[in-house]
C-alpha cells in the first residue's frame, strides 16, 4: 500500500493489509513508526534477494543475470524504499556516494572488471549506479504500464549486455 500511495493513512493502511485499525495502532501508533518498519523490512528483504542470487558464485554474467532476476523479484520493495529520498535520510550507514567495502553487487562488478567482462575504464561505482537506474527505470516503466513486468529481466540485461548501439552500428 505504502509502495503505490506514499500518503496512505493509517486507517487506509488497515484497511488494504485487511487488518483492524485498531490491531495496527496497537503495533504503530504513528505512522512514521509503520513506514521505518516497513523501510526496515524492505531493505532486508531487497539484502535477502541479492544473497540468494549469489553474485559471488559462477561466471559472472550468470551471476549478474541471478542478480537482475533476484532485484525484480522484489521490485515493490525498491521502488518503495528508493522512490522517497527522505526514507533512508536517517538511515545511512556510510557518507552519500559510498559505498560498503563488502557490497556484494559492487563485488561483482569489481570481478567482472578483473576478469575483462566489464569495462575497466570506468569505476565500479559508476556500472553500479548504472545498474540500479536500469532496474529502476525498468520498474517504472511497468508501473506505467508501458513495459510487462516479465519483461523486465530480459530487458535491464539486454541494455547491460549491448549498451544503446544497434548490431553493427558502433
Amino acid at each position: 500500500m505504502l509502495a503505490r500511495d506514499r500518503s496512505a493513512t493509517l486507517p487506509q493502511i488497515a484497511l488494504a493489509a485487511d487488518v483492524g485499525r485498531t490491531t495496527l495502532h496497537r503495533y504503530f501508533p504513528e505512522r512514521d513508526g509503520l513506514v521505518n518498519a516497513a523501510v526496515d523490512d524492505s531493505l532486508e528483504l531487497i539484502g535477502e534477494a541479492i544473497r540468494e542470487a549469489a553474485p559471488h558464485e559462477g561466471g559472472v554474467w550468470e551471476a549478474m543475470r541471478r542478480l537482475v532476476a533476484a532485484l525484480a523479484s522484489v521490485s515493490d520493495r525498491i521502488m518503495f524504499v528508493f522512490g522517497d529520498p527522505s526514507l533512508l535520510r536517517d538511515l545511512g550507514p556510510t557518507p552519500a556516494g559510498q559505498q560498503l567495502p563488502d557490497d556484494p553487487v559492487l563485488g561483482l562488478i569489481r570481478r567482472g572488471q578483473a576478469d575483462g567482462v566489464f569495462d575497466a575504464e570506468v569505476s565500479a561505482g559508476w556500472l553500479q549506479q548504472v545498474l540500479w537506474a536500469l532496474l529502476y527505470t525498468a520498474f517504472e516503466q511497468v508501473e506505467r504500464g508501458t513495459l510487462a513486468r516479465y519483461d523486465v529481466v530480459p530487458t535491464v540485461l539486454r541494455t547491460l549486455e549491448r549498451g544503446i548501439t544497434a548490431t553493427g552500428s558502433a
